[in-house]
């Protein structure tokens, strides 16, 4: 796969709704949290957890292949790639909130 392949792959994936929740919740527990945690944050917590899995942002050395559903206290790990992304994500959004909280006061136009 080109490089642009894959940029084009994980930028999908850092769009999928949840994805967000799962990283900023592991972050804002130290980097870590349990599998019953992010479940609570985060609907369909488990496919989330595959595909960040699959992409290198998240580990969990418990959980094998997470072809089953691991249960609640199963740990879950960002790694430095996970948390470099997940740092610059945060930024981003809180660079543009004032961005949207101005649009979203502007009057709209016909």
């Amino acid at each position: 796969m080109s490089d642009h392949g894959r940029i084009e792959q994980i930028l999908t994936l850092l769009a999928k709704p949840g994805v967000y929740e799962v990283l900023h919740g592991m972050r804002s527990r130290g980097g870590t949290a349990t599998f019953g945690h992010l479940r609570a944050d985060v609907r369909q917590a488990l496919p989330l957890l595959r595909a960040l899995s699959a992409a290198g942002f998240v580990i969990s050395p418990h959980s094998g292949s997470l072809d089953i559903e691991p249960h609640g206290q199963t740990a879950f790990y960002l790694t430095a790639k996970g948390e470099a992304v997940t740092g610059r994500i945060i930024r981003l959004r809180q660079s543009l909130a004032p961005h949207a909280a101005r649009r979203s006061g502007r009057p709209r136009t016909p």
